[in-house]
């Protein structure tokens, strides 16, 4: 009897950890971009880059070189092109700001009380032009990928000088084409579900945020954007899964989803990202046969 309450207690162990493992990011990226974002412009310089990442210069300014001028890029975007252990890696970046404007900040070292890590102190943002939400956000293309590859990428936004928390603090959300229906983008799902230009209110919990976010999170997993957090500064990073279409491309949206319209949530930000290859389900399963087949050796041993 021993034996077998033994075997069930192991057997319950390797279930639990396995379902741990699914619920938590156990991916190792191939791919980890620090976004440099600076307003050059104003003054600024283009900060340290986190380490282990490669960088991405994006700069706001007065006619700076197109290559990264992210304040200037237009309809086109930023590309850069990433050497990675999986191949290389496109990345383009697009601000999508209907009147308004795309910026940069470098807040620096000591901008907040977080532990300063170079990914979170400089950003891309698109701001927003009037008191809505939905049509402003910033769309990621990642290209070069395996087709069907299901990745699991974590974003960065984190902006450390204007501190606002809940319940009033800045949230984002990500979502991706397929789940919009294979329509390019939050401010098109808008335009074609409740009218062209068509704007949402933010209101306490994002209960007015009609925009289908990737994986079907709910409000309470948006990702916050500001606020100082003295204990984790990773706390502003989002992880989840997406599958690369039949061309090896992802094109993933990230918009602000916020609880009133003070502070940053006017924007949309961008400080980095990582990517890497998913586990796929079978190796979960390996893993728990794996450990019920030590276990029921032990059971015959001791028998």
């Amino acid at each position: 009897m021993k034996l077998k309450l033994y075997a069930c207690l192991v057997v319950a162990g390797a279930l639990v950890a396995a379902t741990q493992a699914m619920a938590a990011p156990m991916f190792t990226p191939f791919l980890s971009v620090d976004v440099n974002g600076y307003n050059a412009g104003g003054g600024q310089a283009v900060g340290p880059t986190q380490a282990g990442f490669q960088g991405w210069e994006a700069a706001e300014g007065l006619f700076l070189d197109p290559l990264i001028d992210w304040g200037n890029s237009g309809a086109a975007g930023l590309t850069k092109v990433f050497a990675t252990s999986e191949g290389n890696v496109t990345a383009n970046m697009i601000g999508i700001v209907p009147n308004s404007f795309r910026g940069a900040r470098h807040r620096g070292v000591g901008a907040s009380t977080a532990p300063s890590i170079a990914v979170e102190t400089d950003f891309v943002f698109a701001q927003r032009g009037v008191d809505g939400f939905g049509q402003h956000h910033i769309k990621l293309t990642l290209s070069g990928l395996m087709p069907g590859q299901l990745y699991e990428f974590t974003g960065y936004t984190r902006e450390q000088f204007n501190g606002s928390l809940p319940p009033a603090g800045s949230f984002q959300r990500w979502t991706d084409r397929s789940t919009l229906g294979g329509l390019d983008g939050p401010g098109a799902y808008m335009d074609a579900n409740f009218g062209a230009g068509s704007l949402y209110q933010p209101a306490p919990g994002g209960v007015n945020n009609p925009i289908p976010s990737l994986n079907g999170d709910g409000p309470l997993s948006r990702q916050p954007t500001s606020g100082p957090d003295s204990t984790d500064p990773y706390a502003y990073a989002h992880t989840f899964r997406v599958a690369a279409d039949g061309a090896g491309t992802l094109e993933l949206y990230t918009w602000a989803d916020p609880d009133s319209f003070s502070g940053t949530q006017t924007a949309t930000l961008l400080n980095g990202f990582e990517l890497g290859v998913a586990p796929e389900p079978t190796s979960f399963a390996m893993f728990v046969l794996g450990i019920l087949g030590v276990a029921f050796a032990g059971r015959r041993r001791l028998s």
